[in-house]
């Protein structure tokens, strides 16, 4: 391979991952993905023998760059100073702007049937990135854990929600509500 051209094997998990992002699992075919990455059928089965050894694949991107991403703001808040309530709300701000991580949802939680266990392991490590970052950011500022689960409750209707229904922020005060959970 040369240097500095992308795999053929990353090539066809970023053509179906646009597509996965776009279609859902269902919607995304192996002769989409051929089209999209611009290679033969053979060398997608030769790379990819399954649609879910692909969709796997992308799951572990999609982790790799999401424990990259989560890494980088949560050292970026640190360094700022950034008060709990402020940095909280920011790291649920960067887990709901990406697409990729919306689609994985939205495949996950929709299209479950067609899931394996393996699917679901790395989904649940993916939802374990943000959960890990969220209770280190507790334990930072020496909060009690008592209510982590109901931030986490509070966070996940005020910002996963409406972005998995494209709809608009539910009309609460969320920084009143993170902060009155902290005291």
């Amino acid at each position: 391979m040369a240097r500095g051209r992308p795999s053929k094997k990353g090539l066809i998990a970023e053509a179906a991952s646009n597509l996965f992002r776009v279609s859902g699992y269902q919607g995304t075919s192996i002769d989409q993905v051929v089209i999209e990455a611009g290679v033969s059928k053979p060398t997608v089965y030769s790379n990819f023998p399954s649609k879910l050894l692909l969709w796997q694949e992308v799951l572990m991107l999609l982790i790799a760059e999401t424990e990259r991403e989560l890494d980088a703001k949560t050292t970026a808040l640190k360094v700022s100073e950034t008060s709990f309530t402020k940095g909280w709300m920011a790291l649920w701000e960067q887990w709901v702007a990406s697409a990729d991580r919306i689609a994985a949802y939205r495949i996950h939680w929709g299209e479950r049937h067609k899931l394996t266990d393996v699917e679901h392991g790395l989904f649940h490590s993916l939802e374990e990135l943000l959960v890990a970052h969220l209770s280190a950011w507790l334990n930072a500022f020496e909060l009690s854990n008592a209510n982590f689960y109901a931030l986490v409750a509070v966070s996940r209707e005020a910002y996963l929600i409406p972005a998995l229904s494209k709809a608009s922020a539910l009309p609460i005060d969320v920084e009143s509500e993170i902060s009155a959970l902290i005291k």
